[in-house]
């Protein structure tokens, strides 16, 4: 009597993929909680000058750009790299279309008046004085008035 040989019908193994799925949304939400935000307002080419008044700020202003002042008299305003044309029409500067861009964007977004924003200038330490005062009559000719000039504090050894 010959053997009959009996074929399985055993479905192939696959892994479940929910608990994975669960695990790298768990994993993506704790990193994106402790990610540091503040860095982003950071540039490399801006060393901020020393300042004995300098005092870190009390309480962060939910509404607030940041613009990075460079010594080449270039301004970054967020990842724009603009300038202030050498006119005295700031209105007409790329620098202002580009942030009342942003000013016009939090107004119909976020429904805050440009009066309402705090315009943060972090200056170069090498960058012309006068040029930081432009800037500072720029933001005023389109309707932000409230700035923060960012400096380092100098430390006492």
């Amino acid at each position: 009597m010959a053997k009959k040989r009996v074929l399985s019908t055993l479905k192939p193994a696959s892994p479940n993929m929910t608990p994975m799925i669960d695990v790298v949304f768990l994993l993506i939400s704790f990193f994106t909680l402790v990610m540091n935000f503040s860095q982003t307002e950071l540039h490399e080419d801006v060393v901020l000058p020393l300042s004995e008044l300098a005092q870190p700020p009390e309480g962060e202003d939910p509404e607030q750009i940041t613009l990075q002042a460079l010594s080449n008299g270039h301004i970054v305003v967020g990842t724009v790299d603009t300038q202030i044309e050498s006119n005295l029409d700031y209105a007409s500067t790329t620098f202002c279309q580009t942030l009342t861009k942003e000013l016009n964007w939090r107004r119909v977004i976020r429904k805050v008046q440009p009066k309402d924003v705090t315009v943060i200038i972090r200056g170069d330490s090498n960058a012309e004085t006068g040029f930081i005062q432009d800037i500072i009559a720029a933001c005023q000719s389109i309707g932000a008035d409230t700035y923060v000039l960012r400096a380092r504090q100098t430390r006492e050894d």
